[in-house]
């Protein structure tokens, strides 16, 4: 396997603490695919066998609502692992991924994962903290999703990303939303009105907005946008 791989699997959290010569083995025992274009999908029977590092490129976790309609419940990036909970349990996770543009993947079957858990307590550990992490961060995207305004939405959607270090810069934390359609979508609003949103906020001080970036200014007053709400989604504010 390439040294690249190697290097990128050595950087994720699931590797934390792990010996070199494991993540090797790891390494050696995964296979690639490449998805091209946009119209490849992971359906919900393949993750529950296979568990999935992305290389290059992004996944969509999508998930089909009563209406029928797909909608966006998380995104995984560059040097992310998904599918981590079907990996420990054999369930599916009732989900399907669609790639965004031509992604590199690599994949192992649960097996060969559960044989790594058992032979490293270390690497056991971690596949248990990493999926109660991803586990947490859908429950909180579902919860956000009862939300029944836009700008309740559009504040706990920026206290999450914050929560979980999706800033782009330490010392000041800046959210890059782009591309804006495809966070209106996750956020299940109209592309007008998140952009509508953003702009209300911007007048309460609390964030700055320019080219699908927002830079949070005072976390105190997106907050308070949470505060004087009765939706679901307020119980985010108190963990963020």
């Amino acid at each position: 396997m390439s040294d690249r791989v190697v290097e990128m699997l050595s950087g994720a959290p699931l590797m934390s603490g792990v010996d070199g010569n494991l993540v090797n083995q790891v390494a050696s025992a995964g296979r690639l695919r490449t998805l091209k274009g946009r119209f490849g999908r992971i359906g919900p029977e393949e993750m529950s066998k296979h568990l999935f590092f992305i290389l290059s490129g992004e996944m969509r976790m999508l998930r089909m609502a009563p209406d029928g309609q797909e909608h966006l419940m998380q995104r995984f990036r560059t040097g992310e692992f998904f599918c981590l909970a079907a990996a420990v349990s054999s369930h599916s996770c009732n989900s399907l991924m669609a790639n965004a543009g031509t992604t590199e993947l690599m994949y192992w079957g649960h097996e060969v994962f559960r044989g790594f858990m058992l032979d490293n307590s270390d690497f056991h550990s971690n596949i248990l903290n990493q999926m109660a992490f991803q586990i947490e961060q859908e429950r909180e995207m579902r919860a956000l999703s009862r939300c029944c305004k836009a700008d309740v939405k559009v504040a706990a959607y920026l206290l999450h990303k914050i929560k979980y270090g999706h800033c782009l810069r330490q010392c000041i934390c800046a959210v890059d939303l782009r591309p804006i359609s495809l966070t209106a979508q996750e956020l299940g609003i109209a592309r007008e009105t998140l952009s509508r949103s953003l702009r209300r906020l911007v007048k309460r001080e609390g964030i700055t907005y320019q080219r699908g970036t927002v830079q949070v200014t005072d976390i105190s007053r997106l907050e308070a946008v949470l505060e004087e709400s009765e939706c679901s989604c307020c119980l985010m504010a108190s963990s963020c």
